[in-house]
């Protein structure tokens, strides 16, 4: 229950707000997950060969038991579920070939990387509520219409693909929109992380749930399950998300003015300075950390699996604990780190900008991972030791490094993170590619090696960045020039003299001894 006027304050409303982002995160990443498991439900297929398929069988089949026949290989991402002999599974096959569904599974990132930027523009127009509200209204109604779309033909089921990748791209600069109008600086990183978790709970209902109900009910009805829960979940957040404090009806007139005191000031209405962003140095530091994060998560989510199963033969299905683990981890890693990062930020005296580039550091110990995966060879348990190792460096920079977007460009960072997210996204066509490039008949640990140097050097060259260059002080054009910093003193100096880690530490030692 959130703050009231008239009554005691059990969970605050920003962070009620922030559980609420979490949802529309789920929602998110089942939508972005789930379809390539539904695709490979909608097609006939072959039965998997338990044979390695590395070259000169250089791995045995990971399986402590020999079932391996009773079960069809889904996505790349080495998932697996027990074939189902109900009638459902046995009609509505369609002959596509391996192309045609990798087109149709592709279809969503296409639509989703070109909306990123609008996405922000759209926030700061209308208000991150609206635009996330239709985000899901209209994702949650195509999902409905897919069977239709599927049925009427492949292309019209790519079309259709490619409008909800287009519809859900605004949803993560509008959430950086959203929290950049409620979330304090001290708490940046714990809100975010909060949101973040969705990501997690996503990914797991997007492959685990969506495979055990197409095994129940068939993939028609698999989608049109989620359509329907889009749509509730549509409504709840109409009623509930609102797009700032002032225009919350329940909000504690202490809770509001705790948040709107400790917010940087940008004039409301002001234009985005689309030259200014696109030309910011700061910024572009930024996007090229987010690159090498976006790197490392896409050879996580997709490249990685696939090596543990062509050529470890890793069988997650009878694994099934070991497969979660990844995702447990990489939520328990931003949910530990966002109650660290946050307090050291507020009561050390160390430079926030400093910590910023400690937590950045985690894309070394990345690095570090993949390069280790490539040496386990054969052993399938230290692969995924190793690969939960590398989920718990990455979670570090949800607290630790994404709040820097709201730093940097205050009012502006939900089209600075539309920015940043279509180029980073950019890396689920590059990896993939590369990994086909330098594997293609060639299916061997030596050929994979190769695959994770690279992504490991990118990873450390994020690193060296933000150690070279990462600012956590608001640049000059995102700041409101009209704002009166000459009122207030500090001791004997102005606010307008002072650094952004001073004037956090002030306004954040003002307001908690008077909210």
């Amino acid at each position: 229950m959130a703050c009231s006027q008239n009554m005691p304050c059990c969970i605050p409303v920003r962070y009620a707000l922030a559980v609420l982002l979490m949802g529309v995160i789920i929602h998110f990443f089942t939508l972005r997950s789930n379809f390539s498991i539904i695709v490979v439900a909608m097609v006939e297929h072959a039965p998997h060969n338990k044979g390695n398929t590395s070259m000169e069988g250089e791995c045995f089949v990971n399986t402590s038991q020999d079932k391996l026949m009773d079960f069809n290989l889904h996505n790349e991402t080495g998932m697996f579920w027990p074939a189902n002999n109900t009638e459902h599974n046995k009609q509505d096959k369609f002959s596509w070939d391996p192309i045609t569904q990798g087109r149709i599974i592709g279809a969503y990132a296409y639509g989703h990387v070109f909306s990123q930027v609008p996405g922000g523009f759209l926030e700061a127009r209308f208000g991150g509520k609206r635009v996330v509200g239709v985000s899901m209204l209209l994702a949650s109604a195509l999902t409905l219409l897919t069977p239709t779309a599927a049925f009427a033909g492949e292309w019209w089921l790519f079309v259709v693909r490619v409008v909800v990748g287009v519809v859900q791209g605004v949803i993560y600069p509008s959430t950086f929109g959203i929290l950049s109008k409620w979330a304090p600086p001290s708490e940046r990183g714990r809100l975010l992380t909060i949101v973040c978790v969705g990501e997690t709970f996503g990914v797991f209902v997007g492959f685990s749930l969506t495979a055990h109900l197409i095994t129940q009910f068939g993939w028609a009805v698999t989608l049109y399950i989620t359509g329907v829960s889009g749509l509730a979940f549509c409504c709840i957040w109409f009623l509930l998300a609102y797009d700032s404090p002032a225009v919350h009806p329940r909000i504690s007139d202490a809770e509001r003015k705790y948040i709107e005191s400790n917010l940087e000031r940008t004039k409301k209405g002001r234009k985005i300075p689309w030259l200014k962003l696109f030309t910011s140095p700061h910024l572009w530091v930024l996007i090229y950390i987010h690159c090498t994060d976006g790197w490392g998560f896409f050879m996580m989510l997709t490249c990685l699996p696939l090596y543990m199963g062509t050529i470890l033969n890793f069988n997650i299905d009878t694994n099934g604990a070991l497969s979660t683990m990844p995702y447990l981890t990489l939520m328990a890693s931003r949910i530990l780190s966002s109650l660290i990062v946050d307090p050291v930020i507020k009561r050390s005296s160390f430079k926030k900008v400093n910590i910023r580039k400690t937590c950045i550091l985690a894309l070394t110990g990345v690095a570090a991972c993949l390069v280790a995966v490539g040496h386990v060879r054969c052993d399938s348990t230290a692969a995924i030791a190793i690969l939960c190792l590398a989920t718990i460096m990455q979670g570090v920079l949800i607290p630790g490094f994404y709040p820097v977007f709201t730093e940097l460009t205050l009012g502006f960072s939900g089209v600075a993170f539309g920015i940043s997210n279509a180029v980073a996204n950019c890396a689920g066509f590059i990896v993939p590619l590369m990994v086909g490039i330098l594997t293609d008949e060639n299916q061997t640990v030596e050929a994979w090696q190769k695959v994770f140097y690279i992504g490991a050097a990118i990873s450390v060259s994020g690193s060296v960045m933000a150690l070279a260059f990462l600012r956590t002080d608001p640049v000059s054009w995102a700041q409101d020039p009209d704002e009166d910093k000459l009122a207030q003193p500090i001791g004997d100096k102005l606010i307008s003299d002072v650094n952004d880690d001073e004037r956090d530490n002030w306004a954040i030692l003002v307001y908690e001894t008077t909210v």
